[in-house]
């Protein structure tokens, strides 16, 4: 029998009556499934906010706290579960002590939240006559590069663990959003479930993969942002990933990767809307098709500075550009892109990132370099849809669309990737060019 990989978000933990809707979807399912659990809703983020908070945390009145809410979704009392909770006790005390939380102790206190949602959903779905164990990364070896707070799994060793350690013709349910390094636990990212389960697929030859959320899959836009926004049936690879490292926010940003390595499908579904498991709202595949006007969604990002070297002659500085990412680099900073010019180097950064590297650049000493300037309040926007480097005119209907509304472009880069042209403006112009733009090709009236 052939395997499914399912996973389901925090969003879809939220009470007790969640189980139930979990329960009743996994039922339709004839296939052996792997689970793939998130936290419960909310849980990440009061860990988080427990290691800010560490020097004044009362420890067991946060684990009662949390144990409490791990337990309303069973009704009732469970000693495995409160020690599961209650695991991290001497963790938090210690990093108390200390005054700080280290980054790999920091690591295995935000995933705590999905060793206790596994072994909470394991029991639900014991108690209901669902069969099925409990499989912990830690047990079976999802291998890490061992990079704290955004870990990417080393799929070819977690393979062969995964491999001796899973057996056919039985369900497991695993906990998402973390692996380990050398023993120690690396988390994945926020999101980071969503890669747990395709790293999974990957490594078992899972037939597909479903993902279960509380939004409708892929839109043309943000409905936060833009008004009658239209569903995205299908995508690539390459737009869904474009869009989630533009910051389209369903996806975690390294989810497909595994899957294109063996042109595995992703169907996408929300559960409260759920009607059968072969109904999604979204399905990502290899085979990428075009729109009649290309471009399938706009996606956006605040989360993005800039960084400008300039100098009459930096654009010809044979080795300049790298030792600028080198440095970064060696600094743990991503650099998300480069858009140069013959005066001018721009670095694209996270804005997150801002402050740190502000302090690396002070030490940076290259003499062709004039003057270092940096760009904030600033957002980039990304359309994505195959064909749209190749369809004549699309590039100039999007920026004179943008245009029309008197938007300053502040940048445009268009060619690093086949489906994907994106620019940045001022953030107080962001949500003004994006119903402008799916204006332009999806119809209806913005905000």
């Amino acid at each position: 029998m052939s395997r499914f990989v399912v996973k389901f978000g925090g969003s879809n933990l939220k009470n007790a009556e969640d189980l139930f809707k979990i329960l009743e979807v996994l039922r339709m399912y004839n296939k052996n499934l792997i689970i793939v659990i998130s936290a419960a809703y909310n849980v990440t983020n009061q860990l988080i906010d427990a290691v800010a908070k560490i020097d004044r945390l009362n420890v067991d009145e946060f684990l009662t706290s949390l144990y409490e809410r791990y337990r309303s979704f069973l009704g009732k009392d469970d000693e495995q579960l409160k020690e599961r909770v209650f695991e991290i006790k001497n963790v938090l005390l210690g990093a108390k002590l200390l005054g700080e939380v280290p980054v790999q102790v920091q690591d295995r206190i935000v995933s705590h939240g999905e060793r206790c949602s596994s072994l909470m959903l394991t029991k639900f779905l014991q108690d209901h006559g669902f069969n099925c164990e409990e499989a912990l990364p830690e047990l079976f070896g999802l291998v890490t590069d061992g990079r704290f707070g955004n870990a990417t799994v080393e799929l070819e060793t977690s393979r062969k663990n995964a491999i001796s350690f899973f057996e056919r013709g039985k369900n497991y349910v695993v906990p998402g959003f973390y692996g380990l390094h050398e023993g120690r636990v690396t988390i994945l990212g926020r999101g980071g479930s969503d890669y747990t389960a395709t790293c999974l697929a990957y490594c078992l030859d899972a037939e597909r993969v479903d993902l279960y959320k509380d939004v409708s899959g892929f839109m043309t836009c943000d409905p936060k942002h833009v008004n009658n926004v239209k569903p995205v049936r299908s995508l690539s690879y390459d737009e869904a990933a474009e869009l989630s490292y533009f910051g389209a926010k369903i996806l975690h940003h390294a989810t497909v990767e595994p899957l294109r390595k063996k042109g595995i499908p992703l169907y996408i579904f929300n559960i409260n809307n759920f009607k059968s498991i072969d109904e999604p709202d979204t399905i990502i595949t290899a085979n990428g098709s075009m729109t009649k006007d290309v471009v399938k969604s706009i996606s956006f990002t605040d989360d993005i500075a800039v960084i400008q070297f300039k100098g009459s002659n930096v654009g010809r500085v044979p080795g300049l550009l790298g030792q600028i990412a080198s440095t970064f680099g060696a600094e743990n900073v991503n650099i998300k892109s480069v858009i140069t010019a013959q005066t001018s180097i721009n670095v694209l950064i996270s804005r997150q990132d801002l402050e740190k590297s502000q302090k690396i650049v002070s030490r940076i000493k290259i003499a062709e370099v004039e003057q270092i300037d940096f760009k904030t309040n600033i957002s980039l926007i990304a359309a994505v849809g195959n064909g749209i480097l190749q369809r004549h005119g699309i590039a100039a209907r999007i920026f004179t669309a943008v245009s029309k509304e008197k938007i300053n472009v502040l940048m445009i880069s268009a060619g690093a990737s086949e489906v994907t042209v994106y620019f940045i403006v001022s953030t107080a112009d962001r949500d003004k060019a994006l119903r402008a733009i799916h204006e332009e090709f999806f119809g209806g009236e913005g905000k």
